[in-house]
């Protein structure tokens, strides 16, 4: 069970490398902000360590096998959000060109759990072009679509590249996130859509510029607020189509009932440190393998 797999975002998770903690800001010379949310006051390790403690044994208790980064150095201050430096795409995994030169040395911290993957060869993909931006969390694999958010951090060229790369297998759906100059501040498509269940989402239409039409024609949605928007009410993360794991916030609480109402099973982890810095659940883990 060790080949890297995924091909549904709510399919079973059996092994997923999590946010490191440890070494966060180590070294203030180097922090860069790297988000409109680090304007205001950045965590302390101290402050996310409980949190990412709790966040590793919810899963293992859910018998998820967790990893995580090796620290790097310190000239990479910030390990919290795994999900953006790489992706799986059914057996194969991506890794992402990242805008940010801060987060560009990243992946070093995760190559010896690449390494360590099985399966057919390569299983290992690196876009050949510099200028074919992409993000995992823009990237989100389910029933058959690849769909790809056009945002601040994911472009034109990196979409085609994945068009170019699995377009026989999924279908590649181009999701065009809103900027803070239209108005939101999208950061990732996963802030704003995330599939959870058989066939429902969590979905913030303000969000996207337009919403494709298998969205409207494949998913119920479940429709957040722009305050719970801004509290990553929709970053989730599904450890299968029955059970997810969501904030503890007052902001999520409406939509931690909804998806209850829905019959899922909703694992609260408080989880304040790593929001503030613009991501939750989903942001800060990198799903190896889904069966």
């Amino acid at each position: 069970m060790n080949r890297p797999q995924q091909f549904s975002e709510t399919a079973r998770l059996h092994k997923v490398i999590i946010g490191r903690w440890e070494g966060y800001r180590r070294v203030e010379a180097y922090v860069e902000r790297v988000n409109m949310d680090q304007q205001n006051k950045l965590p302390t390790a101290a402050e996310l360590q409980p949190e990412f403690e709790a966040f590793r044994a919810a899963l293992e208790a859910e018998g998820v096998t967790v990893l995580q980064p090796d620290y790097i150095g310190k000239f990479v201050y910030d390990q919290l959000t795994p999900r953006d430096i790489a992706v799986t795409i059914g057996h194969q995994v991506v890794l992402c060109n990242m805008i940010k030169k801060s987060r560009r040395y990243e992946v070093a911290g995760i190559f010896p759990h690449l390494l360590a993957l099985e399966g057919e060869e390569p299983n290992i993909l690196i876009p050949p072009r510099h200028d074919m931006l992409l993000e995992g969390g823009d990237i989100l694999i389910d029933k058959g679509y690849v769909f790809v958010g056009l945002s601040q951090r994911t472009n034109q060229a990196g979409f085609d590249y994945l068009h170019e790369t699995f377009g026989h297998q999924f279908e590649l759906v181009p999701m065009h996130c809103k900027s803070l100059e239209e108005g939101e501040n999208v950061l990732h498509l996963d802030c704003t859509f995330n599939p959870v269940g058989k066939q429902h989402a969590l979905i913030y239409p303000p969000g996207l510029r337009s919403i494709p039409e298998v969205i409207r024609d494949r998913y119920e949605w479940i429709e957040v607020t722009a305050e719970e928007q801004a509290a990553l009410a929709t970053n989730v993360l599904s450890v299968d189509e029955k059970t997810v794991i969501s904030r503890a916030h007052p902001a999520c609480r409406r939509v931690n009932s909804l998806m209850r109402s829905i019959g899922l099973r909703v694992i609260e982890v408080p989880f304040d440190g790593a929001p503030s810095t613009g991501g939750s659940f989903r942001c800060c883990s990198l799903p190896l393998v889904r069966r």
